[in-house]
């Protein structure tokens, strides 16, 4: 049987981007308990709205790729799964972000002070304020 289908994105990321996700709206929900903020649906349309984005981007990706590597032109087929699994690397990046982002407005113990805060401030490159308070 001939296979089409050259590039498929690795499923180990596929399942580290799902969890986050879940994890993205674990938090959020902890976040909008703690602060008293009042559930709706919003929250969970952002959610799947994300969750539609990525999965259409991963499968827009796929179709692609696999349009280049069926090209028969050298590069497409030497690295074609680097452009799929660097966009995959991206939204997971953007996934533990916002996980930092929720726990950092989850409160103002030390844990978040001497942990999250920097954490998030260096993923997000503010090299110069690891340690400065934020007025909030």
């Amino acid at each position: 049987m001939k296979t089409y289908i050259f590039y498929s994105p690795d499923g180990l990321l596929l399942i580290a981007l799902l969890a986050l996700v879940v994890l993205d709206l674990g938090f959020g929900i902890g976040k909008a308990t703690i602060n008293g903020t009042r559930r709706t649906s919003e929250g969970l349309r952002k959610t799947f709205t994300k969750f539609c984005q990525y999965g259409g981007s991963i499968v827009i990706a796929m179709v692609l790729l696999n349009i280049i590597y069926n090209s028969k032109v050298k590069i497409g087929e030497q690295f074609s799964w680097i452009f799929g699994d660097t966009m995959i690397y991206i939204m997971i990046y953007i996934e533990i972000l916002s996980i930092f982002e929720n726990m950092e407005e989850m409160g103002n113990n030390d844990f978040i002070k001497y942990f999250v805060r920097p954490v998030r401030r260096l993923l997000t490159f503010q090299i110069k304020n690891l340690t400065k308070e934020e007025n909030r």
